[in-house]
């Protein structure tokens, strides 16, 4: 069955979902803790890819979570979203410019940190609208990579609106035969508005969520309030007549000026998530009425700015609001209020999948509707079809990991080959004059392979046309060496038929695929250090040849949470190669031997290491002993 992780401090959330796409079902929800990664002196902690695995590692054993499809979240502190118009609206056109078009409209971030997705809002005979998802490249890759070390097999990752979108579109409250629906989810201090229509998303748009404004002390009265509201209203009209750019206001970026108290009111980082029902409705609880109006009055401008923004043809004719937990009804009565939408309700997306008096409990976490929706992926329901693991995130395979020392080493060969052609290029020159000149001599090949049936009486015919083949020179009068070469072959031929018919053996030369297979799970087996590199692997007739760094800077605890052991790095892998060495005496002629090479210069955070060189020694081939062969006539 599907399970959908969301890893992001201080807290694992895993959301395993049965059942079928069109009927899902809720299996468990399972929360474990991620403190944040600092030493016991409080600083930060450098090796922080390994005390990921590490936590999630021992999270995924002790949930027994590794089997079935795995899914990634990619939570709302790792996204960006934009609004964006082409002008055609074929999917491999836009596949080719997206990345370009992109990097104009996310300014401050390089395009290489960014993975990219979309869905198509609207099509139309000019174009169209794309809702474009931007994710950290770096965050999503530090987390694969936990999960993959701990057994998981990660099929896809999405984004967290994505997952709304896909669990949402199930409700029965957002079906296709329902009017046109103006949707606003609430999801800890992001909410995402969306208008639905004949069960399709036709725009949607995230925004900081404004609820917590008087969490950081400040206050304002009623007409305060709402005279920030006429003027906040005012500017979004303006905003949106003028640009179609669309924008996540993360931490209310500093486009829109108004919003800076409301930025000083979100919450830390390590709390952006999808907060409980029950933390909603106490902090709700504990807002005053002048926060409330401030509340509703914000929310009601960008859901009108959504609407501006995008113009479209349908007018919503209803309200929908979730995430607010037991304070939705009242809250969404002050909306459609504000809104002025007589029909309004609030739903709970956990309904689709965890029915009321017939589901689980579930810990009190906002994410599992996240979480939920991405795991849907696996039940063949996918709303956005968006899945940020291409390109340099995609699945790797063992050439992956051995391509880097093998790619320097192609590009030393073709290197030496080329600077060898240029050396030789008037010698082959030469030679070819020299092969004519052999060819065409008086007493030149041919000569000799005509003497060779000088005695043969010229009333004796071959026995076959084989044997007849062998006694006709090979004429090719634009190819000397070939020309020569053929001649030779066909009196060995003739050789072989006076003397009998003789089999050629050939060595079997020694599975090199096989040995570098081999070779990088004995690194792998023993458990290099943070420091380690691998320099060079060289697989030749002779012998395979390493050259890495070994850590000196290494200390003991390191060692224990890499569960290495007390040897130091370089001592583990020498003792590993032997153990390698011993295994497979078929392939290896001695025991390996290792060096000492110039020590690295100090890295970062004063981390030493030495240069080291490692080398195999391969059995020589021999051929086999040839079968007797008939008796020379």
């Amino acid at each position: 069955m599907p399970i959908a992780f969301y890893i992001e401090y201080p807290r694992i959330t895993a959301v395993e979902v049965g059942g079928s796409g069109r009927k899902p079902k809720l299996k468990r929800v399972v929360v474990g803790d991620l403190p944040e990664p600092r030493n016991d002196d409080g600083t930060l902690m450098v090796d922080r890819q390994g005390y990921l695995n590490e936590h999630i590692g021992a999270f995924v054993k002790e949930n027994k979570l590794s089997g079935g499809k795995c899914y990634l979240l990619a939570g709302p502190d790792a996204m960006r979203y934009r609004d964006m118009t082409m002008a055609f609206s074929d999917q491999r056109n836009i596949d080719r410019v997206l990345q370009f078009q992109v990097e104009g409209v996310i300014p401050n971030i390089p395009i290489e940190d960014l993975t990219v997705g979309y869905n198509i809002l609207t099509k139309t005979p000019e174009g169209a609208r794309l809702l474009v998802h931007a994710a950290d490249k770096g965050y999503i890759r530090e987390r694969i990579i936990a999960l993959e070390e701990a057994g998981c097999s990660v099929e896809a990752v999405d984004s967290h609106l994505s997952g709304t979108l896909n669990l949402g579109l199930l409700h029965p409250e957002l079906a296709k035969d329902k009017p046109p629906t103006l949707w606003i989810d609430f999801a800890g201090t992001t909410a995402a508005i969306s208008v639905v229509f004949g069960g399709e998303v036709l725009t949607s748009r995230v925004f900081i969520s404004p609820y917590l404004a008087g969490a950081s002390g400040a206050t304002a009265t009623a007409e305060g309030a709402k005279e920030e509201a006429r003027h906040a209203q005012a500017e979004a009209e303006m905003h949106a007549r003028m640009t179609q750019e669309y924008v996540l206001l993360e931490k209310a970026e500093k486009e829109d000026a108004d919003l800076d108290d409301v930025a000083e009111a979100a919450l830390p980082k390590s709390e952006s998530v999808n907060i409980g029902e029950a933390q909603v409705a106490d902090r709700i609880k504990h807002m005053s009425r002048d926060e409330l109006m401030k509340f509703i009055s914000r929310v009601s401008i960008e859901a009108r700015r959504t609407l501006l923004m995008t113009n479209l043809d349908v007018e919503p004719e209803r309200l929908l609001v979730s995430g607010l937990g037991p304070a939705g009804r009242d809250l969404t009565a002050l909306l459609a209020n504000e809104l002025e939408l007589e029909d309004a309700q609030d739903i709970e997306l956990m309904e689709v999948v965890n029915p009321p008096g017939r589901g689980i409990k579930t810990p009190d976490v906002g994410e599992a509707t996240y979480l939920s929706g991405v795991a849907l992926k696996g039940l063949g329901r996918d709303y956005t079809g968006i899945d940020f693991r291409y390109g340099d995130l995609a699945p790797g395979t063992l050439f992956d990991y051995a391509k880097t020392p093998l790619a320097f080493t192609a590009t030393l060969v073709l290197l030496f080959a080329g600077i060898m052609f240029l050396i030789s290029f008037n010698q082959a020159q030469q030679f070819e004059r020299d092969i004519f000149a052999l060819r065409d001599q008086d007493r030149g090949p041919e000569y000799y392979f005509k003497a060779a049936f000088y005695h043969v009486p010229k009333d004796a015919k071959p026995a076959s046309k084989e044997e007849a083949k062998e006694r006709t020179y090979p004429t090719m009068a634009e190819d000397p060496a070939n020309e020569i070469r053929n001649a030779a072959k066909r009196l060995k031929a003739h050789q072989a038929r006076l003397q009998g018919a003789v089999e050629d053996v050939y060595a079997e030369p020694l599975p090199a695929d096989q040995i570098l297979a081999e070779v990088l799970k004995t690194i792998e087996k023993a458990v290099p250090s943070y420091d380690f590199a691998l320099l060079r692997l060289d697989i030749v007739e002779s012998g395979v040849t390493l050259e890495y760094l070994a850590s000196l800077t290494e200390t003991q605890a390191e060692r224990d949470r890499l569960k290495a052991g007390n040897m130091k790095e370089a001592d583990r892998m020498f003792a590993a190669f032997r153990e390698l060495h011993d295994a497979h005496p078929e392939w290896f002629d001695r025991p390996p031997e290792q060096s000492l090479g110039n020590r690295a210069s100090t890295g970062p955070e004063g981390r030493v290491a030495d240069q080291m060189t490692l080398k195999l020694y391969l059995k020589k081939v021999e051929p086999p002993k040839r079968k007797k062969t008939t008796e020379k006539k």
